[in-house]
């Protein structure tokens, strides 16, 4: 009986009356009711992607100063598939396998080099935001588009390190979702397109382990509620006994990353002999770049005696000096203790993956001796995945901007923008808000959005009352 009845709704639903029909509302104006806010979404960004492009056009094409970074790529991708002999011709001072993305330079080819490659660019930076869309919400994604369109406006679409900073995001979104084997090829070909992945590749063991081997609720304490003294004692109560089998398995992740690594390296050996490591040995030799904080460093020892002076080399701006003797070692040391502090808090629990990487990149930033303005692309992405909204950051990509390109495109010739007395000032303050978002990142403070920007300025008016009294005046009233 009952499947008569099925039978017959079934014939009921299939021959529909015209009535019917017609009183029912249509599906396709629901779907467009339920999907019209991701389409003006998608508008925006199209938008704000086509300001961003033209705002390269007129400070890099408006100074009449051509992009030799994107041309570069042409050249490295025409002589690595068409110059005999055939895939032996890597690029000089990239990771090999960066030959991909520049690659993008000559598809199709077109004579206007620039306008294919900001295409591809934007492609990916949109689809870098649908990603974020559906896997983090659009609030994390529109922080995304904010963060990279105003912090990396001239760059992001005439440059390629949105690729590896995408790559980088990716790996982090599998190891909070215990994928740690992708997470580490992933880091592994971040490595081969750009070589500072390979400071977050601990954090994926870390988290690892972690994941496999949880370590006790007192690993901090002593048992009684005391502070363990001892190093060795923490260490000991976060390993706990030997957990081989979670040993092995992180063990297997670092060797296959490893691996991916190695056979990069290797392969790019064989086609171009030394030129595969030409990298290492580019970025050793740099000098001071100007915009990095060891650079600000020196240009704050010229207010003490020390001299420094600006020269062009390398293909970018950089700053000399007797203190750069010093300060390049003391930076380097100052790279390994950071991301030591930062690895030491993710294996005790004070930080999660994500806000370790975020740490983690800035430690790469603000004490790495070379900061081109494309490198804040590399954490901006990471930054609007894992936290919020957060204010200084917005005015570190404001200066950033600020910094390049309208400072150094203000000037006809390079070597007088370091003459010009708001360039180093603001490279310099840009520098101190890095180091505060890094300190902040690494003891996992909350972002400061705009209430907490009303209560630190309610806290400062207040201590301001208090230390500038209000006067009574000659009529009686009292200033406030």
């Amino acid at each position: 009986m009952r499947r008569s009845r099925l039978l017959v709704r079934s014939a009921h639903a299939g021959q529909a009356s015209p009535d019917a029909a017609a009183n029912s509302p249509p599906a396709p104006a629901h779907s467009w009711r339920r999907s019209w806010p991701l389409v003006v979404e998608i508008g925006v960004l199209a938008l704000a992607v086509w300001a961003a492009a033209h705002l390269v056009n007129l400070t890099v094409y408006g100074a009449r100063v051509p992009n030799e970074d994107v041309r570069e790529y042409r050249l490295y991708a025409l002589r690595f598939w068409t110059q005999p002999p055939l895939f032996h011709h890597l690029p000089v001072e990239y990771p090999p396998l960066s030959i991909v993305p520049f690659t993008l330079s000559v598809l199709p080819p077109l004579s206007d080099v620039m306008s294919v490659f900001m295409v591809w660019m934007g492609l990916l930076f949109v689809g870098g935001y649908c990603w974020l869309r559906r896997v983090a919400g659009s609030p994390r994604a529109r922080t995304y588009a904010i963060y990279v369109l105003i912090g990396a406006a001239s760059t992001v679409f005439a440059r390629f390190d949105l690729v590896p900073a995408l790559v980088t995001l990716l790996a982090l979104y599998c190891a909070q979702r215990r994928r740690f084997r992708w997470a580490y090829i992933l880091l592994a070909l971040g490595v081969l397109l750009k070589l500072y992945p390979v400071f977050l590749i601990p954090l994926v063991a870390i988290e690892q382990w972690r994941t496999l081997h949880p370590a006790p609720t007192a690993a901090a304490t002593d048992g009684h509620g005391g502070r363990i003294a001892s190093l060795g004692a923490v260490v000991r109560a976060l390993i706990g006994p030997v957990d081989r089998a979670a040993l092995w398995s992180v063990a297997r992740g670092l060797g296959a990353c490893a691996a991916v690594i190695v056979l990069g390296f290797g392969g790019a050996a064989l086609l171009s002999g030394a030129g595969a490591f030409s990298g290492f040995s580019y970025a050793g030799l740099r000098p001071l770049q100007i915009e990095s904080t060891p650079a600000s460093l020196l240009w704050f020892g010229r207010f003490l005696g020390f001299p420094a002076h600006d020269v062009y080399t390398f293909h970018s701006l950089n700053l000399v000096g007797p203190l750069d003797v010093l300060l390049e070692p003391l930076s380097a040391l100052a790279l390994v203790l950071g991301c030591l502090v930062v690895y030491w808090r993710h294996l005790r629990g004070r930080l999660d993956a994500g806000h370790a990487f975020v740490a983690c990149l800035c430690m790469v930033l603000v004490t790495n001796k070379i900061f081109s303005p494309q490198y804040l692309i590399w954490v901006l992405p990471l930054v609007a995945y894992v936290m919020e909204l957060d204010l200084l950051w917005l005015a570190v990509g404001v200066l950033t901007t600020l910094i390049y390109p309208f400072l150094y495109f203000a000037h006809p010739h390079i070597l007088l923008v370091a003459a010009d007395w708001r360039f180093l000032p603001a490279i310099a303050l840009r520098n101190v808000l890095l180091v505060v978002v890094t300190v902040r990142a690494t003891l996992d403070r909350p972002a400061w959005d705009l209430a907490a920007a009303r209560n630190t300025l309610t806290r400062v008016a207040a201590v301001g009352r208090r230390v500038w009294p209000a006067r009574a005046t000659p009529h009686g009233m009292r200033f406030r």
